[in-house]
């Protein structure tokens, strides 16, 4: 505070020579702001004159202990200043000062401080933090100041009133005289510096007091008070950083958010001082202490804090990258990722050079994977791994790109990061976890189920706590019943349905429901699958896979024949797939309506609702035969019903142009189809050798097609396979050998003109089978069948792995017949039709046999015989599993075995005679009481009762039958035998 002469006692009064010195000495030290040495010069006066100054000065004497006090203040020595000032406004008042008829001294005598140490006394009690104590002094001097001589710093007063008040935690009352400073801020004037001091105190008592809402409910109404220009801002950014950390420590995170908020930017700072540096004038102007404006600026202050900005700028780590890496954290805390995301993304396009630029950079890849922003995440994460190569954040950088990829439906993005990372990652880690699912998962949903099959099967047995652990599980049996194993695709799905029933938690429930349903229909369990469909539809509604599952379940109603519940449903698929313009699905449903209204027939009936088909078969000419992938099945469809109409070269022509069209792509789907149906309607007016020439020469497939040129010499072999059939029936045995050889010209042509690779499974599999059922050397069969196993197209596989089992089962070669084996275990526990999985087991046995295997025998052919519907070679497999009682030396069990045997199929001699023959051996052999009667009887009846036969068996079953007839006749010459004798009809 300047010291002016209304600060001297009186110019008379200076008379007492030691005083006036003092007096004199200490002013002038004061206006140096030498506050010690006047701290000893008034010390030393009021220790010396203080007991008889009332007397020798009066109230004046006041004047020594204020500026006592006011020195104290300087040196803050606290304590001391409040007794001084105590010791001007007590020992020294100014009652009836100036008044006549008092004594010398107190006439005319006035302490001008009297009042004003209480306001002092009060700045002391503050900073000797006696919160209570300056209140009181506070408000005690508002009530006795004069307000004519009285004057005080109104600013600080109620900055200092409301630090008392928070200091005490008392929030209204601290608030109350802070509102007041702020409010008068321009006239009072409060400083800048005041209000964020008040501002801090506020902080400091809500975060105390947990009373949060109190702070936000200020900065609501005193933000723009709170948030100063940019170029004074900056000096509080320690103080706002400070505050909010306490706050967040306080896990009071919407108070840290405001208060990090608060904190000012860099940059903005030093524009702003650079734009009022240019402002200011040359002339010097010494500001008066303290300030009358907070607008009042000091070009020197600010070239200091522009170079110290400047400073935390260069270094990259100015106070607002920890404010906004601790927003982000906080936005976090309060599931705004987007906010937190953003927040991260300001640090990197801002303060690329701050120290923790890494984690911050991770964070902010890691946020944009949270939010599904797959671009910025692949963008941020290349620059990442960029940039920090040797990070421990690495790996886990990779598996957010790969995981945010996966989530957009990036899949052959994901197969390619993947595929590359997944054998340098640690095995199992969460990393590993991560990037196997991903890429299992990207397999599947690009339809290359072969290989994601692997991936998916590792995944769930590796990691059973994995977060993705419910969609691995789907994964893994969906995938199966894409691969159509659907025995073990059903036993994972109901797995799955069992272990995640709730669908507010399982968002694959309606997936997993239609699936299994489609292998429930795969199996011809048409009822259980209709449990599923209508499950389906009535608790999931609006699941994105509704559209299909109409369609499926008017598959099923169609193959149980309800016809008009079957239109409906795919009615209503079509419908559905509209409104979502799921257009594939459109195409199919079409298709099917087409399919369903089409045929000639409806079951053994004629179908009266033929040309019902047309406007859908037109339906999907129009809109969607450029693209569905139903075109050759549609086309195939609609020959029938066009040809009604009389639209049948339409049809036919409609139906080449498909040929032509999916012959140029490799591995179309129906195109084997489509020329099937192609060949009958063109042999309906045409001959044989017609389509011959037809088809060495059709229209829009080139020689070098070697896929389709194949498909045709196939549909030409299997006409002349179809002429030899009927040849043969109507024993015209020319035309029988024409056709056979024109088969196996044909056979010859495509066995030299194509290599395996060139072929689609289909033919691969019928050159196949023709060089094992049809020549001498049916190993050369073997690369056809390897080749269709082989790859990921999943047609015609059950076929080919039947060939090689059949080829490798008939070799001396132990190891080649335990190849055969695995081969049909696989189609056994994978085959979508029952009879495939029958035959398979069936040459399982017959294998096994040939192994010599008997224990596997008797229980591999026990498992055939009471599996239900397992009936077609139930006779072989009846006798094999005798003939492996029998070879395991278990005679009682074989002796029942093979009677069951020959009473079960009498009448086919080539498993009733042997078994008969081995039942009379053994009984004979047995040799216990009538034993031999026993074995001669029960042969002479079987020969008696199948006698009749001998003129339909074939050679070798002649030989069968003519064993057990020498048998008996051995017998019946036995000493032991009495000779059946029967009478002759008379």
């Amino acid at each position: 505070m300047a010291l002016c002469a209304s600060l001297c006692l009186p110019e008379k009064s200076l008379a007492q020579g030691g005083v006036e010195t003092a007096w004199a000495n200490s002013l002038t030290a004061m206006k140096a702001k030498e506050w010690a040495k006047a701290h000893a010069i008034l010390a030393k006066a009021v220790a010396q004159y203080d007991g008889r100054a009332k007397t020798l000065f009066g109230p004046r004497f006041g004047w020594f202990w204020y500026h006592k006090g006011y020195c104290e203040l300087k040196l803050r020595q606290w304590e001391e200043a409040m007794e001084s000032f105590k010791a001007c406004y007590t020992k020294y008042p100014n009652k009836n000062a100036g008044g006549a008829g008092l004594d010398a001294a107190t006439q005319g005598s006035f302490n001008f401080y009297h009042k004003k140490a209480l306001l002092k006394w009060g700045d002391a009690a503050i900073g000797a933090q006696d919160w209570e104590v300056a209140i009181k002094m506070y408000k005690k001097f508002l009530q006795e100041r004069d307000p004519k001589k009285d004057a005080y710093p109104r600013g600080a007063f109620y900055v200092n009133m409301s630090k008392a008040h928070f200091k005490l935690f008392q929030v209204p009352g601290g608030i109350e005289n802070l509102e007041i400073a702020i409010d008068n801020k321009e006239t009072f004037p409060t400083p800048d510096e005041g209000i964020m001091v008040g501002f801090q105190d506020l902080v400091e008592a809500v975060i105390e007091k947990q009373n949060e809402q109190a702070l936000m409910d200020f900065l609501g109404k005193h933000r723009s008070d709170i948030r100063l220009e940019p170029f004074k801002m900056h000096r509080f950014a320690p103080v706002l950083m400070k505050l909010a950390a306490d706050a967040l420590a306080a896990e009071m995170e919407r108070s840290a958010f405001e208060l990090y908020a608060l904190v000012p930017s860099t940059k903005a700072s030093i524009d702003d001082i650079k734009a009022r540096l240019a402002q200011v004038g040359t002339f010097e102007n010494p500001f008066q202490d303290p300030p009358r404006s907070n607008r009042q600026i000091e070009k020197k202050v600010l070239e200091a804090d522009l170079e110290e900005l400047k400073k935390q700028w260069a270094s990259g780590n100015p106070y607002e990258v920890f404010a906004t890496a601790a927003t982000a954290y906080i936005h976090e805390q309060y599931g705004n990722v987007r906010g937190a995301f953003a927040a991260y993304e300001q640090l990197e396009l801002y303060h690329n050079k701050a120290e923790k630029r890494e984690e911050n950079l991770y964070n902010l890849v890691r946020t944009s994977a949270i939010i599904g922003e797959v671009l910025v995440t692949e963008k941020y994460g290349s620059l990442f791994l960029k940039t920090f190569p040797d990070s421990k954040h690495v790996e886990s950088v990779r598996s957010m790109m790969l995981t945010s990829l996966f989530m957009e439906g990036e899949y052959e993005k994901c197969i390619e990061v993947a595929t590359v990372m997944l054998p340098k990652l640690a095995s199992p880690s969460k990393q590993h976890d991560i990037c196997l699912h991903v890429l299992g998962g990207s397999y599947y949903y690009t339809a290359k189920y072969d290989v994601a099959r692997k991936f998916l099967d590792e995944h769930v047995e590796m990691y059973e706590k994995s977060q993705f652990r419910m969609a691995s599980l789907y994964f893994q049996g969906s995938n199966l019943s894409r691969l159509q194993y659907w025995g073990k695709a059903a036993e994972l799905l109901d797995a799955f349905l069992s272990k995640y029933p709730d669908p507010g938690k399982n968002i694959y429930l309606p997936f997993a429901l239609y699936d299994r349903a489609n292998c429930h229909f795969a199996e011809d369990e048409l009822d259980p699958a209709l449990v599923k469909l209508n499950r389906l539809e009535s608790e999931f509604p609006n699941s994105d896979i509704m559209d299909m599952a109409f369609n499926l379940k008017g598959n099923v109603l169609q193959t149980q024949e309800e016809w008009d519940p079957a239109e409906t449903y795919y009615k209503k698929a079509m419908e559905l797939a509209k409104r979502r313009e799921n257009t594939i699905v459109v195409g199919e449903s079409l298709f099917y309506l087409v399919g369903l209204l089409g045929p000639e027939k409806r079951g053994k009936k004629e179908n009266p609702r033929v040309k019902d088909a047309i406007p859908y078969y037109d339906e999907f000419w129009k809109d969607h035969g450029s693209a569905s992938p139903y075109k050759a099945q549609t086309a195939v469809a609609g020959v029938h019903p066009l040809t009604v109409v009389g639209r049948e070269e339409e049809a036919l022509e409609r139906l080449q142009g498909v040929i032509a069209e999916l012959a140029s792509v490799a591995g179309a789907f129906g195109l084997e189809e489509a020329i099937n149906s192609y060949t009958r309607a063109y042999l309906a007016s045409h001959t044989e050798d017609d389509l011959k020439e037809h088809y060495y020469n059709f229209p829009g497939i080139d020689s070098g097609n070697k896929e389709a040129q194949a498909l045709l010499r196939i549909a030409l072999i299997t006409v002349f396979e179809e002429k030899g059939k009927k040849a043969d029936k109507e024993e015209n045995a020319n035309e029988k050998r024409a056709a056979d050889a024109m088969v196996g010209v044909l056979f010859r042509d495509l066995k030299g003109e194509f290599e395996p690779a060139q072929l689609t499974n289909y033919v691969l599999v019928r050159v196949g089978d023709y060089l094992r059922e049809m020549t001498s050397t049916p190993r050369n069969a073997l690369p056809y069948y390897s080749e269709v196993v082989r790859r990921e197209d999943q047609s015609y596989r059950f076929n080919a792995n039947f060939g090689l089992a059949d080829i490798l089962g008939e070799s001396t070669s132990p190891t080649e017949k335990q190849k055969a084996v695995e081969s049909l275990e696989h189609i056994f526990n994978n085959a979508p039709q029952k009879k495939q999985k029958e035959r398979a087991l069936y040459r399982i046995v017959s294998i096994l046999a040939a192994k010599k295997d008997w224990d596997l025998v008797t229980t591999r052919a026990k498992e055939y015989l009471t599996t239900e519907g397992f009936r077609r070679y139930a006779a072989e497999t009846s006798f094999f599993l005798s003939e492996s009682y029998d070879k395991r030396g278990m005679r009682e069990d074989a002796i029942v075995a093979y009677n069951n045997t020959w009473a079960s199929y009498t009448g086919l001699i080539r498993i009733s005679a042997p078994s008969m023959k081995r039942v009379m051996e053994l009984v004979w052999e047995r040799d216990n009481g009538d034993d031999h009667q026993q074995a001669y009887e029960i042969g002479y009846k079987f020969r008696k009762s199948t006698e009749h036969l001998l003129g339909q068996m074939k050679d070798e079953e002649k030989e069968l039958w003519e064993s057990v007839r020498d048998l008996v006749n051995r017998y019946e010459g036995h000493s032991s035998v009495t000779k059946i004798v029967e009478e002759k009809p008379k």
